[in-house]
């Protein structure tokens, strides 16, 4: 199985893709006009993929574009996807010089479309893997030393 995020945007779009591990196997940031070719030629000999869209401004125009050539496609809300995308590139890029920063003013020196797009294909598969009661009881507490 494989999940195709598409963060669509009016300048730049992002593309992530990632298999069922979550390993990321394609990651980068194309120009509107390129979209649909770029999505072709990722999904090209993939028959279990999932075309996973944020709820954006153009989300709607691709949608259609993409049920068309009948992809499966799933729309997930795009709220903060660049914040927390801006989280995600810090943690794997590290901060360098801007550890010294507060959170809030740390930017990087990037577009971050594709991050975006990889953070839609994480809350795509939040929502659909269903979590445990005791991983649901526990999210969000640190273990206890010892334990």
């Amino acid at each position: 199985m494989y999940y195709l995020g598409v963060d669509p945007g009016k300048d730049k779009c992002g593309l992530a893709l990632l298999n069922d591990q979550g390993a990321v196997l394609v990651q980068k940031i194309v120009p509107p006009n390129a979209l649909e070719k770029e999505i072709e030629d990722i999904a090209s000999g993939k028959d279990n993929i999932t075309i996973i869209l944020g709820n954006g401004t153009t989300s709607k125009k691709y949608i259609k574009i993409l049920l068309e050539r009948k992809y499966k496609v799933e729309v997930v809300e795009e709220s903060y996807s660049t914040l927390e995308a801006r989280e995600l590139y810090f943690q794997e890029k590290g901060y360098g010089w801007q550890a010294i920063l507060p959170k809030g003013l740390r930017s990087p020196n990037c577009p971050l479309d594709d991050y975006a797009a990889r953070i839609l294909v994480n809350r795509y598969l939040m929502e659909i893997i269903p979590m445990s009661k005791k991983t649901k009881k526990n999210m969000g507490k640190k273990e206890k030393p010892g334990s």
